[in-house]
Parts: C-alpha cells; sequence; structure tokens
C-alpha cells in the first residue's frame, strides 16, 4: 500500500494491524531535532574529546571505546553527560513511531538507544505510561511476549549497565549467560514481525544484531531506508531485512522518514 509515498508490504501493515510488530529503534530517531543527539560514531568522537586519542579509520566505535577506556577515561559516565546535555526533547519520529500503536498492549518497541525519549513521548499519548525495560533486565519469557519499550543496551539512569566498549557488546552478545541480548533477539525475531528504523546497515550495532536474524523462521524484517544509496538496499537484503524505500533529496534528508511513519500512523489510526 502506497503511504506518503511509501510502499509499504502488506505483511508488515498486516503485523501492524494484527499487534505483532516490534519496532526496533537506532539512533537516527533521535538525531532530529529538538533532540539532536549524535549517533555512536558522534558519540565516540565526543567521549573522547580532551583525552587526546582519536577514533582511526575504519576503526569500529566499540573497539575504539574500550581502547579509550583502558587509557583511563570513565566513557559510560562521559556518554551520560553527553546524551543528557541540554535537555533533549523527543523528536516527532518518537511521537509518530508510538501513535503506530493505538492500545497501550500492543506497544513493542525496542531500542538501542541509551535516551529516555520514547518514555518522554508516552506521556502525550498513553496514560498510564508503558512498561520499560532496561539491560540487562530483559522482559521474560525473553522476547516471545512482551510489551512496552526495551532499551536492549541499557539506557542513561544505569551508566555502567550502557553497552559501549567491545567488552560490553561480548558480554551482552557473546559471553555473559550466553549473551543475554542475544538470547532476547533470536526468541523476538523468531516471534515477531520486525521494523528497523534509525538504523545504516553499516552501524556497529548491525554486525552484533547480524548473527541473531534467524534465516529460517516464518517473520519477516523490514527497514525504512533512504533512497539515496541504491547499494544499502542490497546490503539490507543480503542480511534478510527487507528494505521500504523512502525517497531523500539529498543524503542527510531524512524528512519523507517523518513523514512516511506518521502517515502510516494516520492510516492505522
Amino acid at each position: 500500500m502506497i503511504i506518503a509515498d511509501v510502499d509499504f508490504p502488506q505483511p508488515l501493515l498486516n503485523a501492524l494491524r494484527d499487534g505483532e510488530l516490534v519496532v526496533f529503534a537506532g539512533a537516527g530517531v533521535s538525531m532530529g531535532p529538538p533532540a539532536l543527539l549524535p549517533d555512536f560514531t558522534g558519540l565516540a568522537r565526543q567521549i573522547a574529546e580532551g583525552s587526546g586519542l582519536t577514533i582511526e579509520e575504519f576503526e569500529p566505535e566499540d573497539r575504539f571505546l574500550q581502547r579509550l577506556k583502558d587509557a583511563g577515561p570513565d566513557v559510560h559516565r562521559r556518554a551520560v553527560q553527553i546524551l543528557q546535555a541540554n535537555d533533549p526533547k523527543p523528536t516527532a519520529l518518537h511521537h509518530n513511531l508510538l501513535r503506530l500503536y493505538t492500545s497501550l498492549e500492543n506497544i513493542r518497541i525496542v531500542t538501542t538507544n541509551f535516551d529516555r525519549l520514547f518514555e518522554q513521548a508516552t506521556a502525550d499519548l498513553f496514560d498510564p505510561a508503558p512498561k520499560v525495560f532496561r539491560a540487562p533486565a530483559l522482559p521474560l519469557p525473553l522476547g516471545q511476549r512482551f510489551q512496552g519499550i526495551v532499551h536492549i543496551h541499557g539506557e542513561v539512569d544505569e551508566p555502567t549497565e550502557m553497552v559501549l566498549t567491545s567488552q560490553d557488546f561480548g558480554r551482552a552478545y557473546l559471553t555473559e549467560a550466553d549473551g543475554w541480548a542475544r538470547r532476547f533477539l533470536v526468541d523476538l525475531f523468531a516471534n515477531y514481525t520486525v521494523m528497523f528504523v534509525g538504523y545504516s546497515h553499516h552501524d556497529t550495532i548491525m554486525t552484533y544484531l547480524t548473527p541473531s536474524l534467524p534465516p529460517d523462521v516464518n517473520q519477516q524484517r523490514f527497514a525504512l531506508v533512504g533512497d539515496w544509496n541504491s547499494e544499502e538496499q542490497g546490503h539490507w537484503r543480503s542480511m534478510g531485512v527487507e528494505p521500504v524505500a523512502f525517497h531523500q533529496v539529498e543524503a542527510d534528508d531524512f524528512s519523507n522518514l517523518d513523514s512516511a511513519v506518521a502517515g502510516l500512523a494516520d492510516q492505522i489510526r
């Protein structure tokens, strides 16, 4: 169905109608005004300011932050200070992603963002507020059945639990109890249709998420992506994720993403 000039696949619309759609939200959701928060690369660079260390070309952000932490700075505390500076407010995209859900019981949002902007946005839309989970205290039974907002990498209220460094990612996806984040996500992807918003295929976070995408399940995965870089859509398909393209006038133009999600929310309501 064409909504706000975007061709939304029918399986995605069916999952939304049936209360079986999970929005998987990345840094791009919080980068627009009035929040204006950095992506993971920008956050890593800001954390490193004044340290004398800089991220090397092609160096993953999590490895750089591990190197920075090993050198002495408290990267988790610095991240919180950066993300809470200037008292950021939710974007229109936060509100419209929440508006996709017509009832409190159907809200299913998983985010790798550390900010609490989704929680702020719910105050304008839902009373009472939805449940909120932050890693490593994820909803049980894992991803099979949950409702609310899940901070899969932790959030600013608990700095030490935020997944920032390669050691943190190792605990979350590889080592601690066989990787609590990966176990949650394997169940999630097996039981729900998922729509990624605010990610690029080459984000460091996607290198950890990709092994959690089981290839042999009936549930589908989609990603809202811009059409400026045609290769981006091919990369998503190679990961088993179907791209849903919105038009971009230039590489950093995401205005049509906002209008597409707003139109989808209007349609479902």
